[in-house]
């Protein structure tokens, strides 16, 4: 895969928290252990031997209130072997929300040396006040546009379109979408597509060093703006009434990303 450590490569400083979503644990483990070897910890150890490390997975056996208390009081002893304390779920999704709640504290009010990683196998399906306080990574590899209908990549490219005029004439010039968006299911299958040409947009310009640098990442904020913007849209659309009050809240939103 190497997309995560394409990622990384261009950041200089470490956020306190993030989610990497959607991709199975076992994918990028040896990508996470490099990145936290290199990038914080100064360290050769194998991440899940290294003591200032502590993994839990979801899927093995819930996560008790009793492991999230013995992590909290863990990770706030100053570690006697690294500069840092480092937590990482896997499943993040699937969190009690007793257990949610209490990782949502250490998130608000994060600590200096304390970083998390969280990974999900459904980015969607990870609640948003836990989206809000990640930086948010989308590893979509094994997206492709061959699995989305012709008609809805075409009405996907027409919302694209509209976003990247920047003008609210082209929401009338493309009014026939809120026809042909039919239902609201079809508009999910389209943001999902939409996702991921922005993901794969981001991962290459991370990718061009060249490009970085004349560019001075405006384009790499932008495009992560959208992302986020998009992937909030698609736990929005369960709430909505008026499919095409939100096709139009939707382009708004994303035109904001440019300010």
């Amino acid at each position: 895969m190497n997309k995560l450590n394409e990622y990384f490569k261009n950041v200089n400083e470490i956020s306190h928290a993030f989610l990497i979503g959607n991709v199975v644990f076992d994918e990028i483990k040896d990508e996470i252990s490099d990145i936290i070897n290199n990038k914080i910890l100064n360290s050769s150890l194998n991440i899940l031997n290294n003591p200032d490390i502590y993994y839990y997975d979801q899927k093995e056996s819930l996560i008790t209130k009793d492991e999230i208390k013995n992590l909290l009081s863990n990770i706030s002893i100053t570690s006697q072997f690294n500069k840092a304390k480092i937590y990482i779920i896997n499943g993040v999704e699937k969190l009690s929300d007793t257990v949610y709640n209490a990782i949502l504290k250490t998130l608000e009010e994060p600590k200096e040396n304390i970083y998390a990683f969280l990974i999900t196998k459904n980015i969607d399906a990870v609640k948003p006040t836990i989206k809000s306080r990640c930086q948010n990574i989308f590893l979509n590899s094994d997206t492709n546009e061959e699995l989305f209908d012709n008609k809805l990549i075409s009405l996907a490219d027409k919302l694209i379109d509209c976003i990247e005029e920047k003008n609210i004439n082209t929401i009338a010039i493309n009014s026939e979408i809120y026809n042909e968006i039919d239902d609201r299911e079809k508009f999910k299958e389209i943001l999902k597509i939409i996702l991921n040409k922005y993901d794969d947009n981001l991962n290459k310009i991370i990718k061009n060093e060249k490009y970085l640098e004349n560019k001075q990442n405006s384009d790499i904020i932008t495009l992560s703006k959208r992302l986020l913007v998009v992937d909030k849209f698609i736990n929005l659309l369960d709430n909505y009434v008026n499919k095409n009050l939100i096709i139009d809240r939707f382009i708004i939103e994303m035109w904001r990303c440019n300010t």
